[in-house]
């Protein structure tokens, strides 16, 4: 067999059985606990047209989206994410229910991951939208749901960032610069590039006095004195709102108990453009990139045509199981309660007890011949808790220990 047969396309993986396992159990603790605050699962295609993420807003190059085409030769993409098709459902089929929506889902994403480390370009997500719902107290609750889905997760150490994406634009916009030399700038603070900042807008004969302001902004990251600096930095209205956004929800999460885990980095610009006020996104040790990702979008849901604000963050369960492995964890299929095996004379018996215990909730695999020795190599290897052999000689049951 020609070894291509046996590869898969660059950035896709296989799900092995421990693995897979492991993810449905943690899907189902951030299922339990997005419905313990009252958000609501959905589901959306995997295909959407690629005139609905298209436009420049929403911040997917053409070259980081997966295409193809349906019979009538229009463009179709792979969901990048979930949060546009979540807008688009919004003012769609939810288009009359009543605000606000608390919409949540457990989905893969697809993009080519062109500008990371990572290779992975198929993410299984777990996010949630919150539509209907302006300020700070919103936002809070949206990065603390964030923060119980990692502690869920048993991720022992992690720290969500926050940002503004109003204070960053406002900031660009304060000094003067045109929306290329914006990009540019952009670019280089989220790389926390001061010096290739520095030559940038020397080149595009930038003043000194702007020059010094945005060599600042990628080190405006830490503590809450941040935003002390920060406003010293501005007199732009768009940028003080901002900051002043900030405070307002680090406070509500030290009302709940989740500032330990929260810092500030004004420098963050996130991907995706439709982002409109707070940004934030997950990071751990060993994941190589943010394990979430999330922030505003006020002005998404109108490109639909029903206008409200919405919040929302999306977590990457293929990289936080990475982090958690990294951090210890192992992802190993749970042994079956019971491997029968047996003489084709007696499957009659093997077959019905398996059914008797399969009816009390045990898991049982048959073996259809009688294979002593494969039994103890499954018992061995801990694939099974216990095990049966049907001869008619009558039932051996074998015990090993799990090494598992």
């Amino acid at each position: 067999m020609s070894v291509k047969k046996l590869q898969i396309p660059t950035g896709m993986q296989d799900t092995l059985p421990g693995e897979c396992e492991a993810r449905n159990l943690l899907e189902e603790r951030f299922r339990a606990l997005f419905r313990s605050f009252g958000y609501r699962e959905i589901r959306t295609p995997v295909l959407e047209y690629y005139d609905t993420l298209s436009e420049r807003p929403y911040g997917y190059r053409p070259e980081h989206v997966w295409k193809t085409f349906d019979r009538s030769g229009r463009i179709l993409t792979l969901r990048p994410d979930s949060t546009i098709p979540a807008a688009r459902m919004a003012a769609g089929p939810l288009g009359r229910a009543e605000l606000p929506l608390r919409l949540c889902y457990l989905q893969s994403a697809a993009a080519y991951q062109v500008d990371t480390l990572s290779m992975l370009c198929e993410q299984p997500q777990a996010g949630v939208e919150l539509m209907g719902e302006s300020g700070s107290l919103a936002d809070a609750e949206v990065i603390g749901l964030a923060v119980d889905c990692l502690k869920a997760a048993g991720l022992q150490a992690f720290q969500i960032e926050l940002g503004q994406a109003a204070f960053f634009t406002g900031f660009l916009r304060e000094a003067g610069l045109s929306d290329s030399q914006a990009h540019e700038v952009r670019q280089l603070v989220e790389r926390k590039d001061a010096l290739g900042i520095q030559m940038y807008l020397r080149q595009e004969s930038i003043s000194a006095e702007v020059t010094d302001r945005l060599m600042r902004l990628p080190r405006l990251y830490g503590d809450a004195t941040v935003l002390d600096e920060a406003e010293a930095l501005t007199q732009s209205p768009e940028c003080l709102a901002a900051l002043r956004n900030l405070r307002e929800v680090i406070a509500t999460l030290e009302r709940t108990g989740c500032e330990a885990e929260v810092t500030i980095d004004l420098g963050m610009a996130q991907e995706a453009g439709y982002y409109s006020g707070i940004i934030f996104r997950g990071h751990a040790a060993g994941a190589g990139q943010p394990i979430l990702s999330g922030g505003r979008y006020d002005g998404l849901t109108e490109r639909f045509g029903r206008q409200m604000p919405a919040v929302g963050f999306a977590l990457m369960t293929k990289l936080l199981m990475i982090a958690l492995e990294r951090q210890g964890a192992r992802f190993e299929a749970s042994p079956l309660d019971v491997l029968i095996a047996c003489d084709p004379a007696c499957a009659g018996d093997a077959l019905r007890r398996a059914a008797a215990l399969r009816a009390e909730g045990r898991s049982v695999a048959m073996i259809y011949r009688v294979d002593r020795e494969s039994l103890l190599r499954h018992l061995d290897a801990g694939d099974a808790r216990e095990g049966l052999l049907f001869t008619p000689a009558g039932t051996e049951r074998i015990a090993k220990e799990v090494k598992r």
